[in-house]
C-alpha cells in the first residue's frame, strides 16, 4: 500500500457516492475534494467536508497510518492546523495538531472495493514487466485515449525545451547556430549524440557559410574537424590537404577519432557515413531553419531533407528513415518550442499537424503497446507512447496515467 493510492481514490470520485462516516461515528459528505498539492504541506487545499451537522472549509491530508501524522511531525506544524480530515487506510492512533486539537479521521481500509486493491497489488506484482498492466488492462474510450496521448506528445516535446534554452543562451538567441547544433546532435544518433554535438561546436555555422558553395570545402571541413579522414576511402582522403589549408586558415580544433563509436552500429549508420550526410545536408541546405519555418506543408520539409549530391563519382544521400527521424526527434521539436518561446500558436499547431502526417517509427516499445491492441497511426501516436513507457510506465506512475486509471476502476 502506498500513499499515492488514497490519492488516487480521493481524485476518482468515487468516493462521493458511498456513505463516510469518520472513525468516531460522524457521518461525512464530501462537498467539494479540494485542489491537489504537489509540494509541501497537506495533500489537497480548500476542501468542502461536511461533517456531522457542520459544514468545514480546509485542507485534507493523508496517510497509509493514522501514526504517520507524528512521525512525519505534523503535530507541531501550523501549516498542517487548518486540515479538517485525516484520510488513512488504517487507523492506528488518534493525532492532534499544533493547536491540539483532535483530527476526524476516515478510514478507508473497508470502503476501498476488493477489486481496486486487487488491482493495484497486480501493478506492483507485474512491475518488472514490459508494461506493468498489461494483466488488468482496459483501453479508455476514444476521447479519453486521444487527449491522454496529445499531452503525452507535449510532454516529450517539451522535455527538450531546457537543453534548447541553455544552447539559445550559449548562442545569444541565434536560433540557426542553435537549430545547427540541435541538428548534429540528433544526427549522431543515441550511439554518437555527443560527439557530434562536439562537432558542431568546433565547427561554427559562420564558417561554413563562407563555403556554402564549395562541396569540396564543405565535406573537407566536416571530416576533418571530425578527425575521420584515417576512416574514409582514398576518394574522400583525397581532401585531407584542403581541410589542413582551411584548418590553419580558421584556426580550428579536431575531434580525437577514437571518441566516435562504430560497434554495435549498423554500417549505414557508422560515423564515417552519417558526417558525409551531415556534409551534404549543410552544403545544400543554408538558412535551414528559416526555410523550415516558412514551410505550410509536410511534403515540402521532407523535400528539404531528400539530400542527394555527388562528390566526384561518390553519391552521397540520407535515406528516408534517418529522415523521418530527423524530423521527429529534431526538427519538429525545435518547430513546436521556437513557436512556444516566441509565442507563435501557428508554430506549435504546425508541429503537432507534422507528427500526425509522419509515419510512426518501428521499434520495441511501439511492437509492446501494438500487441496489447492500440493502434499507433502515426509519429504522434507513437512518440506518445514512447513518452508514457520511459515516463510512466518503467516508474510505475499507473496512478497518473489515463490508461492505469480506467484499468484500476473497472473491475
Amino acid at each position: 500500500m502506498k500513499e499515492e493510492l488514497l490519492h488516487f481514490i480521493w481524485q476518482s470520485k468515487m468516493l462521493l457516492q458511498q456513505t463516510l462516516i469518520t472513525t468516531s461515528g460522524e457521518p461525512i459528505s464530501i462537498v467539494q475534494l479540494g485542489a491537489y498539492n504537489r509540494n509541501a504541506g497537506p495533500d489537497f487545499f480548500n476542501a468542502k467536508i461536511k461533517i456531522g451537522n457542520t459544514l468545514w472549509v480546509g485542507n485534507v491530508e493523508m496517510h497509509v497510518l493514522s501514526s504517520e501524522w507524528n512521525r512525519h511531525k505534523h503535530e507541531t506544524d501550523k501549516a498542517y492546523n487548518n486540515v479538517i480530515l485525516h484520510v488513512v487506510f488504517h487507523h492506528d492512533r488518534e493525532v492532534k495538531n499544533e493547536q491540539q486539537q483532535t483530527l476526524p479521521v476516515l478510514e478507508l481500509r473497508s470502503v476501498i472495493p476488493t477489486t481496486l486493491l486487487s488491482r493495484y497489488q497486480q501493478l506492483q506484482q507485474y512491475a518488472h514487466k514490459h508494461i506493468a498492466c498489461e494483466k488488468i488492462l482496459i483501453h479508455p474510450n476514444t476521447p479519453t485515449l486521444n487527449n491522454w496521448l496529445q499531452r503525452l506528445l507535449v510532454e516529450r516535446i517539451e522535455q527538450k525545451c531546457d537543453y534548447i534554452h541553455q544552447l539559445l543562451t550559449e548562442t545569444n538567441n541565434h536560433w540557426e547556430q542553435c537549430f545547427y547544433l540541435i541538428t548534429a546532435r540528433y544526427f549522431g544518433m543515441k550511439t554518437n549524440s555527443q560527439p557530434f554535438e562536439q562537432l558542431a561546436r568546433l565547427l561554427p555555422l559562420s564558417v561554413l557559410a563562407k563555403h556554402k558553395n564549395n562541396l569540396n570545402a564543405v565535406v573537407a571541413l566536416v571530416v576533418g574537424v571530425a578527425g575521420l579522414f584515417s576512416k574514409m576511402d582514398a576518394e574522400i582522403q583525397q581532401l585531407e590537404s584542403l581541410y589542413t589549408h582551411l584548418k590553419t586558415k580558421y584556426n580550428l580544433q579536431q575531434l580525437d577519432v577514437g571518441i566516435w563509436k562504430f560497434a554495435r552500429t549498423r554500417p549505414a549508420n557508422f560515423p564515417t557515413e552519417r558526417v558525409l550526410q551531415f556534409a551534404a545536408l549543410v552544403y545544400q541546405s543554408s538558412h535551414l531553419f528559416s526555410k523550415i519555418v516558412a514551410c505550410n506543408q509536410y511534403q515540402q520539409l521532407q523535400q528539404l531533407y531528400t539530400i542527394t549530391v555527388k562528390l566526384n563519382s561518390k553519391k552521397i544521400t540520407i535515406g528516408k528513415s534517418s529522415i523521418d527521424l530527423l524530423l521527429i526527434n529534431s526538427v519538429l521539436p525545435f518547430v513546436f518550442i521556437y513557436g512556444k518561446l516566441q509565442h507563435k500558436e501557428e508554430y506549435m499547431e504546425k508541429a503537432l499537424t507534422w507528427y500526425e502526417q509522419l509515419k510512426p517509427e518501428n521499434n520495441s516499445i511501439i511492437k509492446q503497446f501494438s500487441q496489447l491492441g492500440f493502434e499507433i497511426k502515426s509519429a504522434a501516436d507513437a512518440q506518445a507512447f514512447i513518452q508514457l513507457k520511459n515516463e510512466y510506465c518503467t516508474s510505475l506512475k499507473c496512478l497518473h496515467c489515463a490508461i492505469g486509471f480506467q484499468s484500476l476502476l473497472h473491475a
